[in-house]
């Protein structure tokens, strides 16, 4: 499967200008609200500070009005549609209006994370005009993974059902994750599409990093051995148990029932009148050259 962040977003400027100032590189981890990137907001700034004049001038005329119509500064006791018909005659409404507009044009000029992430792929330099879109913003803290499963083994898997995931950089390295949405369609190839999502417990896993998922399931009645354990004599799948009374291998014919990553899950061929049992201590290592009857030396016992 391909792993794909949970929070990832395209993000730009809501305006135009020439970028200032860069404070983050690919790779930096920004927390929500903290600044990405910078325009420069030499005219904004002098736009807010002349809204802001006309602001207090206007504050003025109002307060004018309000006591040329018999009231103090106390708005509390003017009546609604006598308080708004001052304020349209002071011109309040238009110039508060502008203020806020010239405030918010300031603020567009600061591009801020809308959640915690790590930077990708940053397009602008510091003085060129700013681009669409300027950087991509990933939350790597858990990652969604999308992979197939034949028709015959939707049975094994349910949601919630516990899944392994490793990189192929690193395929010794598992990261626990679980089901969280099995497609109910069977596609033209007879597999079905399954999610399922994984924390980024170590931080080394990428958005759109191929990966191997090991759907986990829980097998009662069955005898699983490790896959070393079972080895090809005379094209028959053979494990050796161990006489404990003699240390000597006894030859046993098996069927390897279903396999993961690394076990088999196994029962007694009965067409080569085999026997197996469980408790039977099963030879795991050492066992490709070993015959039946075989004497064994137990290391580490």
């Amino acid at each position: 499967g391909k792993l794909r962040a949970l929070k990832k977003s395209d993000l730009a400027f809501r305006t135009n200008g020439i970028i200032k100032r860069i404070p983050v590189v690919n790779g930096s981890y920004v927390k929500q609200g903290d600044i990405i990137a910078q325009l420069d907001n030499y005219e904004a700034n002098k736009k807010l500070q002349q809204a802001k004049e006309r602001r207090e001038k206007a504050e003025l005329d109002f307060a004018d009005k309000l006591i040329s119509y018999g009231y103090g500064r106390d708005t509390s006791d003017v009546p609604s549609d006598m308080l708004k018909v001052i304020k349209i005659q002071s011109g309040y409404n238009q110039v508060l209006h502008d203020y806020n507009s010239a405030l918010e044009e300031l603020e567009n000029t600061n591009l801020k994370a809308p959640f915690g992430g790590k930077v990708a792929d940053i397009k602008g330099r510091e003085y060129e005009s700013a681009s669409s879109p300027f950087c991509t913003l990933i939350d790597d803290s858990g990652f969604e993974v999308e992979f197939s499963l034949l028709e015959s083994e939707l049975s094994f898997i349910k949601t919630g059902s516990p899944v392994k995931i490793s990189s192929f950089s690193d395929p010794d390295v598992f990261y626990q994750g679980s089901v969280t949405q099995i497609n109910p369609l069977v596609d033209d190839k007879g597999q079905i599409k399954v999610m399922a999502r994984v924390a980024n417990t170590s931080g080394k896993l990428l958005e759109g990093m191929n990966v191997k998922v090991v759907a986990q399931n829980i097998l009662k009645g069955h005898l699983v051995v490790p896959k070393g354990a079972v080895v090809m004599r005379d094209n028959f799948d053979v494990l050796f148990r161990l006489d404990q009374n003699t240390n000597k291998a006894m030859w046993t014919y098996v069927e390897v029932l279903m396999t993961n990553t690394d076990s088999h899950a196994v029962v007694a061929n009965k067409e080569k009148n085999a026997q197996m049992d469980v408790g039977d201590i099963i030879i795991t290592s050492g066992n490709l050259n070993l015959a039946d009857g075989s004497n064994v030396v137990i290391k580490n016992k």
